[in-house]
């Protein structure tokens, strides 16, 4: 089975209207859902994903987002363990040169761990970093 890791930037997509990438996100998600593909995510996602959906639509939506991706099976979320925590530091230490978040770099150490090649994201860091890219 194919496993896609999603960003913060798609679950925000997905969610605000307003977004740019809304309507690609929506179409994407739905190709991913059709296509029965396991969908992965890191616990710091989780967190971040919560955290903009409140900073910039408030706590309703941010807690229904929330509740929503809790309790269903959509997405799987992983929590970000130690051995995940020490790699996400190596790889950013090892690319000085990038901007790369350090909820970037615990997905990034997640799609290693599980060989993840393919991120459903719109953060040009995931191009940076070699990853194939839905939407293309």
């Amino acid at each position: 089975m194919t496993t896609v890791l999603v960003d913060t930037s798609a679950f925000v997509a997905v969610q605000r209207s307003r977004e740019q990438e809304h309507e690609a996100a929506i179409h994407a998600l739905a190709a991913l859902v059709e296509r029965g593909v396991r969908m992965v995510a890191t616990s710091y996602v989780f967190a971040e994903t919560y955290n903009t959906l409140l900073s910039r639509e408030g706590r309703w939506l941010a807690f229904e987002w929330g509740l929503k991706a809790r309790g269903g099976s959509l997405v799987e979320f992983v929590r970000v363990d130690d051995g995940m925590d020490d790699a996400a530091w190596k790889i950013l230490a090892s690319h000085a040169d990038k901007d790369w978040s350090y909820v970037d770099a615990t997905s990034f150490a997640l799609m290693e761990r599980e060989n993840i090649t393919t991120a459903f994201a719109f953060d040009e860091h995931f191009r940076q970093r070699g990853v194939t890219v839905i939407p293309g």
